[in-house]
Parts: C-alpha cells; structure tokens; sequence
C-alpha cells in the first residue's frame, strides 16, 4: 500500500488534446467527473493512507490520532489499532499500511522509524527498524511476547510499505530517499537506484504485477518504475504530475492519485482513463473493492459506484 501531497492541469491538457506520442499508447478515455455529494463513511483528524484487504475491510491510518482504525465496507468501525507511543503496538504517526492478504497488517510507524506486524485479530506481533538503530548488523524483525518488551526504533522515516506476491517487504524511507526491502527469509538491502532514477521527494510506492515497483515522487512530478531488485526501469505516463499522493495497484493497472485527480495506467496501453475528483479538499488516497471506490482526504473517507 500503503501511504502515497492544485490540478493535474497540465497533463488533463495534454490527455484531452489526445497526445498519443506523449503516453505511448491509445488516446484515453474521457475525463469523468465524479458524483458531488458520495457518502461519508467516516471521519479523521489526519489520515495519511488508505488499504482494502480481500473481504473489502477499509484500513485507514490517521496520523492525528496516532491510530490505525479498520472498518467494514459499509463504514461499520470494526477495530482500532495503536495510540500515542514508542511502546510495541503504539504508533507516533502512522503514514502507510497494507493488509496484504487480510491475515497480516504492517503499519509505516514514521515517526518511531519502524515498521509493525500485526495479525488479522489486531494482536501486535513484532517490530522492523528502519534505519540506524544504535546496533550492528542490519535491521530485522524484532519479536515481543504482547506490547510489555522495550522499544525497537530507528533513525529512518518509514512513509510506506508494501508486501509482494512472494512475502518480501519493501519500504519507502523519507529519510534517506529510498527503498529498502527485506526478503522472506528476513535478509534486507537498500535497493540503490540507477542514475537516471534517483528518488528527490518520495511520498508513495505500490508494486505491481510482472515484478514491478513504482514509486511517485512529487520532487520531480513523476512515478518512476523499477524492477524488484531496484533497477530503473521508466518513467510512467511520461508527462508532469503535479500534486501527487498515493498509488495503487487494481487488477492489473496502476491507480495514480493526484489531489484533484485519478489516472489509470496499464502498461500495454499507457493512461487508459482519468477521473476528476471534485470534493471541497484534496484527495489524499483510493481504494477500489468489487463495484465501489472509496476516497480518503484527510478528514473524511467517502464511498461512491466504481467509475464506468
């Protein structure tokens, strides 16, 4: 997840104009606006990340709050995880989160620079530091018997986080402007990226199929595409993005979520459709489950139909 900050006006031009060179593939589809009054289904101090697991439960990290709060798809509250702290289970703001496959959650813990595992029933697990911790040796996850052991910290700044297909961990550090990723097995490395695809201003990640990488990154108004062993691979879309937030990854295609707009890439046919989102503040991420989207800002979470 999961995260990844006043118009896409430039690149809605050039999608509009049918700039085919420019995206590398077939004109999209037309812009769509979105519905002015979708319902709430919740409310926020400062939500920074929005995740759906397979059942169509709605995680939703609020760094106002220091908490993780889960919800039903109808908007039902089910649970709520952590609260101020350095303690195990406890979150000094909460940037990114990812279900995986709805038995496991990992929260990006930024401010205690850690990464947290907790099982499907909210129990705390255990610990990943993100950087420096004082100790030799590289960082790895560090187990605690309930939420009594001491602190695990590092000195990175862990703004998200996701699991692939084959249990490695990849996370987005603000600090040292990279991605680290720990495989099953629990070894871990810095994924350098090549020249051409140096990270200036991170601010979200998600992989996607054929082992692909993406991180949007608002210094250069661009997603950029790397492989899973941190190879650069291109940029996606080609053209400026300007305010972006978040990515995401939906059947295939990649979700990218600007603060006034959502754009659909696939890989074969580049930007395939771009949605206007008209709300009375920024978008800040999506989530899409079976026939519904669901948008998060920073105070409200609101649900409306999937977008034709």
């Amino acid at each position: 997840m999961l995260r990844i900050r006043v118009f896409c006006t430039g690149l809605g031009l050039l999608l509009l104009g049918g700039a085919v060179g420019v995206w590398g593939g077939s004109p999209p589809a037309q812009a769509q606006g979105l519905d002015r009054a979708p319902p709430v289904l919740a409310q926020f101090e400062e939500a920074r990340a929005l995740a759906v697991d397979p059942r169509g439960r709605l995680y939703v990290a609020d760094a106002g709050r220091d908490v993780v709060s889960i919800y039903e798809s109808d908007g039902t509250r089910r649970d709520v995880l952590g609260g101020a702290g350095t303690q195990p289970g406890a979150f000094d703001t909460p940037s990114d989160v990812d279900p995986t496959n709805g038995q496991l959650l990992l929260v990006a813990d930024t401010q205690n620079g850690r990464i947290q595992r907790f099982s499907e029933e909210g129990q705390y697990l255990e610990s990943l530091p993100v950087g420096r911790t004082g100790r030799r040796g590289r960082g790895e996850w560090t187990f605690q018997e309930g939420r009594r052991g001491p602190s695990v910290q590092g000195d990175g700044r862990p703004i998200g986080v996701v699991r692939d297909d084959e249990g490695a961990v990849f996370v987005l550090d603000a600090q040292g402007r990279r991605v680290l990723k720990w495989s099953d097995l629990g070894r871990s490395e810095a994924l350098v990226p090549g020249r051409d695809g140096r990270l200036q201003d991170p601010v979200a990640m998600a992989v996607g199929s054929g082992r692909r990488l993406y991180v949007a990154d608002a210094g250069q108004d661009a997603v950029l595409a790397y492989d899973t062993f941190g190879t650069f691979r291109r940029r996606v879309a080609g053209g400026s993005l300007p305010t972006l937030q978040a990515l995401t990854v939906h059947r295939g295609q990649l979700w990218i979520v600007c603060a006034r707009r959502v754009l659909v890439w696939d890989r074969t046919e580049g930007i395939v459709a771009e949605h206007t989102v008209e709300l009375s503040e920024p978008l800040v991420d999506v989530a899409v489950h079976g026939d519904r989207v669901y948008l998060l800002t920073e105070t409200r979470l609101l649900r409306r139909a999937a977008w034709e």
